[in-house]
């Protein structure tokens, strides 16, 4: 009696699942922050947007006081990858600061969420005096983006965002093969870093930096 009922509603269990499994899916990639209410046996993941950040601002030397510095977050697994943004002063001796930001999603373990990609932007807003034709309309002092693995090795540079306004903008190519990652995984900034992981470009002919007391000239 039981196997003909299954075997004459087969197709029909069949398709519940199968239509099941896609609802799940879908609304796993649709809201991949997750709701723990209506997916909670999915599982959620810390991602962390931004390590904590710490950066001092110079002007030919000088401490520069009251400027704003602006830090935006995005990450496609996470509020349909709608920017988080946050602001700070630095202080009378230029030093500037920016808490660590960590969120919950299901997108790293999601089949369709796992190259999401996770942008890292802090910067200062050009005066419109100082932009000249074709120049960028911000002071980049960080400006990458990446997957949403945690990578130590770069946070530690984002303790160290020291930079003087004067300095040329530079491409950073950072190694990252020995933390599972692409080679030269660009870094755009005007803070310079010396390291055996990173080569440093500068200018359209991506010509390679030696010393960075080149780029005074």
């Amino acid at each position: 009696m039981l196997k003909n009922i299954i075997d004459k509603y087969r197709y029909f269990l069949l398709f519940t699942v199968s239509l099941c499994l896609s609802v799940i899916v879908f609304f796993s990639y649709a809201y991949p922050e997750g709701d723990e209410t209506v997916f909670g046996f999915l599982k959620r993941y810390d991602v962390e947007l931004s390590a904590p950040v710490k950066g001092r601002i110079t002007h030919n030397g000088i401490a520069v006081s009251g400027m704003e510095v602006v830090r935006e977050l995005s990450y496609g697994g996470y509020d349909k990858g709608e920017p988080i943004i946050d602001y700070a002063l630095t202080d009378t001796n230029g030093e500037f600061s920016f808490n660590e930001v960590k969120v919950k999603s299901n997108a790293p373990g999601n089949i369709f969420g796992q190259d999401a990609r996770l942008r890292q932007e802090i910067y200062i807003k050009k005066d419109l005096d100082e932009i000249k034709d074709g120049e960028d309309k911000y002071y980049w002092l960080w400006f990458i983006s990446k997957n949403w693995t945690s990578v130590p090795y770069l946070n530690k540079f984002l303790l160290q965002l020291n930079a003087d306004l004067n300095n040329k903008e530079v491409q950073h190519e950072v190694d990252l093969t020995q933390f599972g990652f692409r080679r030269d995984h660009p870094l755009l900034s005007i803070c310079y870093w010396e390291d055996e992981l990173i080569t440093t470009y500068y200018g359209e002919s991506m010509d390679v930096v030696i010393n960075f007391n080149d780029l005074k000239n």
